[in-house]
Formats: C-alpha cells, sequence, structure tokens
C-alpha cells in the first residue's frame, strides 16, 4: 500500500517516509559516526583523528536558476557552519538542461567560484553533465567542513531555553522570487524594492553570526530554516531534540520587501524558505550577551520564542489565535513557479 502512494507536487520528502524508507537503508554500521541522518539534522558529523571532527552536508538547489552557483554555495555552508563547524571544501554536480550554451555553463562556475572565495572555501571536484531529464539547471552540492569535540553544536534543543533569530525571515525565497520574477513585480511594488529585495542574495550566509555566537556559549542549537520557511525551521529543531516551543508571531521580523512580494503572490513569508536567518536555542542566562555581541557586530537579532517540555509546537498569532504546527514539506515558493 505504501509504494502506491504517488508525489504530485514538489516538496521535500515528507518526515513520515524518512522515517519508513530512506531511515532505513543507510548500509553498513561505523563506530566513527557521531550522527548521521535524521529530521532537523543539518548535517552528518564523523570522528577523525586528533580530536578533530568532519561535518559533511549534501543538499540541491533546485527552485532558482539565476545565481545558482552562488545559492548552493552558500546554502550548504550554512549547513556546515550551523554545527559550530568552519566549512572548507565544496563540490558540486551540475546537471544542465539540452540546449545549455557554453556561457551557461560559465555563469555558474563563476558563480561557484566568487561565493567560495568569499567564505575562503576550496572547490575541489564535482561533475558536470547535460541531460534530457530537466528544464532547469539543478546544482547538488556537497561541504565538507571541520571542528572539534568541544565545540560542536548538536540539536539539544532544552525546556526553558529561548528561541532566537537574526536579520528577516523568508530572505532567501525574497532574493529568488526578486530575480526571478523581476520584471513582473515591479510593476507591482516598483523598481527600488526589487532592487533591494534582489541585494538579500548577499545576505544568505549566517557563517558569521553562527560563529559569533559560539563564541558566547550555551548554545544548545543552531538551524538554517529552508523549505517550509522559518516554521518548519522551528519545527524540525524541535522534532530532533523532543521538545515543543511558543513561538510569537509579532516577534519575527519580516522585511517591508518580502512582505509586498508575498501580498502580491498570496504567500506567508513564516513559510517560504529563509536560508540567511539562523535559528537559535540558549541558555536565558547567556541571552543578552548575545543579543549584545550580534547586534553590535551589525546583525539584527530578536526573541521569538522559547522551548518547552511540552511537545507540542504553537504559534502564537498576532490576532490572538493559535496554530498547532505540523510538518511543512512544501515551501511557498512551488506555488508560484509550479
Amino acid at each position: 500500500m505504501l509504494k502506491r502512494i504517488k508525489f504530485k507536487t514538489p516538496s521535500k520528502v515528507p518526515n513520515k517516509y524518512l522515517q519508513e524508507i530512506v531511515f532505513k537503508y543507510l548500509g553498513c554500521s561505523n563506530d566513527r559516526i557521531l550522527f548521521g541522518p535524521g529530521v532537523g539534522k543539518d548535517a552528518a558529523a564523523i570522528k577523525m583523528d586528533n580530536n578533530k571532527i568532519l561535518i559533511v552536508k549534501s543538499d540541491p538547489i533546485t527552485g532558482a536558476v539565476k545565481n545558482i552557483g552562488r545559492f548552493a554555495v552558500v546554502i550548504n555552508t550554512n549547513d556546515i557552519a550551523v554545527l559550530g563547524a568552519q566549512p572548507l571544501f565544496f563540490m558540486s554536480t551540475i546537471l544542465l538542461p539540452l540546449n545549455s550554451t557554453l556561457a551557461d555553463l560559465e555563469i555558474i562556475c563563476r558563480d561557484i567560484d566568487q561565493a567560495a572565495k568569499e567564505l575562503n572555501i576550496a572547490v575541489i571536484g564535482g561533475h558536470s553533465e547535460i541531460t534530457s531529464g530537466i528544464k532547469n539547471p539543478i546544482i547538488c552540492g556537497s561541504m565538507l567542513g571541520e571542528t572539534t569535540s568541544n565545540k560542536i553544536v548538536r540539536a539539544q534543543s532544552k525546556p526553558g531555553d529561548l528561541l532566537i533569530m537574526t536579520k528577516s525571515a523568508a530572505l532567501e525565497g525574497t532574493a529568488i522570487l526578486a530575480w526571478e520574477k523581476e520584471h513582473f513585480l515591479e510593476k507591482k511594488i516598483g523598481k527600488i524594492a526589487i532592487n533591494n529585495a534582489k541585494a538579500f542574495l548577499n545576505s544568505l550566509s549566517i557563517l558569521q553570526e553562527a560563529q559569533l555566537a559560539l563564541q558566547i556559549g550555551n548554545i544548545t542549537a543552531m538551524h538554517d530554516p529552508t523549505e517550509g520557511g522559518i516554521l518548519n525551521g522551528i519545527f524540525e529543531m524541535c522534532v530532533a531534540a523532543g521538545v515543543g516551543a511558543k513561538i510569537y508571531e509579532d516577534k519575527i521580523f519580516v522585511a517591508k520587501e518580502t512582505r509586498a512580494i508575498c501580498n502580491v503572490f498570496n504567500l506567508d513569508p513564516l513559510r517560504l524558505i529563509s536560508s540567511g536567518t539562523l535559528l537559535m536555542s540558549i541558555n536565558p542566562q547567556s541571552h543578552d550577551q548575545l543579543l549584545s555581541k550580534l547586534t553590535s557586530s551589525g546583525i539584527k537579532t530578536a526573541y521569538i520564542g522559547e522551548i518547552q517540555r511540552e511537545k507540542t509546537i504553537t504559534l502564537h498569532r498576532r490576532d490572538g489565535t493559535r496554530e498547532a504546527l505540523t510538518d511543512q514539506n512544501q515551501d511557498q515558493l512551488w506555488k508560484v513557479f509550479k
């Protein structure tokens, strides 16, 4: 019966089927693996020699066409950074549709090169192919990073911890839509707003704030919210740690450009892909120090809720209503690109 279920819309594979199918087939066991795949787990951790830990991540870019090389580097970098590691090496599988040009290939490779240089990352290999199986370019990126056992951040949010976010919700989704639908959106909200939204592309890395947060300590979890937006990111954090949360909508910052674009397409910005936002849970005793550290470095930071023992995840809306959150596999972006 399970095998007859068909996926009819683009989305991540639902968590239920990850657990029922994907996580059942993991090859041989190895005692060097500190942790591998799991819901809310951003990357895998492998014990190396001399107290070193190798952090490994793989993530595709499927929604964007413009700037796809930059997205591939930055999004994979983020998932290394949230585990307390320094991203070091990047590999990419570049898949191009038929009738692509050498210029198309060079644009992607140049974007990868530029983003990697900005983040001090070496591109060490991969694969490039033209295939009849796709209509738009796809990049599957893999990132390797390094940390030590005393610096690694595990997904261990604890009851009483505060939930913190940086920057703004839906930065990645805003940037993608501004670049991909530029001319249409200019007519709706104006050229200045679109240029501002396109510039969000330069704010998608959370490496700086993750490294600053680690200097404070008492960080129990960090997460890069991607598909499903900031709400699904919090949901994944809670599932990974076996906890719940209260979230306050009025404390979540959403940029005016994001709201304008979401209004045009009737999208929920809290469920729109949100790389560039760093989610953290932290012991309350260190909250003020964290806030001071990040804001003094020019990084907007906000308290948006708290972790609770009860495993329900509740969004307290501005109008006083409450919404119980469940798994959100399909991102709002696909409402536009379906």
